[in-house]
Order: C-alpha cells, then structure tokens, then sequence
C-alpha cells in the first residue's frame, strides 16, 4: 500500500512523496511505520506547564505543545476515508529538545484524534533512530526508505 506517500505530500507541505526511495545500508534512513491507534501503547508524558492545542490548516490539522505560552513541538496529522490517517514527525519549534516521552505524548494526541475521525490504520515517517520508541509502543515498520 502506497497511502503513506499521498499523505506526506500533503504533510509536507507538497514535497512529492516519489522523492522517498529504498534505503540501502548506509543511506540516511527513514522508517515508514503503520499502526492501529488502539494497540499503541500510551507512555507519553507532557511537561507539568505543557498545554496542547490543536488547528485545522486545510489539507492537515496540527496539534502543538506550548510551554509556559511559548511554541515547543508541533505534529501534523490528516485523514482521509479512503487513505486513512497518518501523522508527521514530531517537529521541534526554535530549536527545542523534545524528550521522548514528549514526542510520545503528541503522537498519542495525534493518534487519538485519527481514531475519533474513523481511522483504522495510521502512517508515519519517521527518522530511523526514533524508530525503536515507536516500535515499542506497538507500531510496526513497513518500509525503510531516504530521501532522494
């Protein structure tokens, strides 16, 4: 199923998703990772001054993390009843390090608000050394690809 690549042409903001390619060994590689958000496991956690809000920006919603009223972490999600869902990296604002129970926390967001939509499987594309977290919590790894 090639779903995954229609949704990262629109959370990307139009970068084609035919410039994501096989990774060989060595290549700067990415995992295209696939779940049911009902089996991923919640471990995430927010800051104790963290507040979540979300908008609508036409092809793709964003959840962003706010701490003490400054931007932190966004993560960009999309559903479609035909494609299904999928979500985007968790991307750090002004340089922030995101901890990992952070970035958990936004993808669950993330994920929950797929399920309240309808959404049966969900995609991501994520750098491969934060692959192993989202392994754990229940996805499964689909492809490995780089840009190219």
């Amino acid at each position: 199923m090639q779903s995954w690549r229609e949704h990262f042409t629109l959370l990307s903001d139009g970068e084609p998703g035919e410039c994501w390619r096989p990774a060989a060994d060595g290549d700067d590689a990415w995992a295209v990772l696939e779940a049911a958000p009902q089996d991923v496991t919640r471990t995430g956690s927010l800051p104790a001054e963290g507040v979540l809000s979300q908008a609508p920006l036409g092809d793709y919603d964003v959840i962003e993390l706010s701490v003490f009223a400054k931007p932190a972490a966004r993560i960009r999600w999309r559903y479609d009843d035909e494609e299904g869902g999928a979500i985007s990296e968790v991307l750090p604002v002004g340089g922030v390090e995101i901890a990992a129970s952070t970035r958990a926390a936004l993808v669950e967001a993330a994920l929950d608000e797929l399920w309240q939509e309808g959404g049966e499987t969900v995609w991501t594309v994520v750098p491969e050394s934060q692959a192993a977290d989202y392994l754990a919590a229940g996805w499964q790894q689909r492809e490995r690809v780089t840009r190219g």
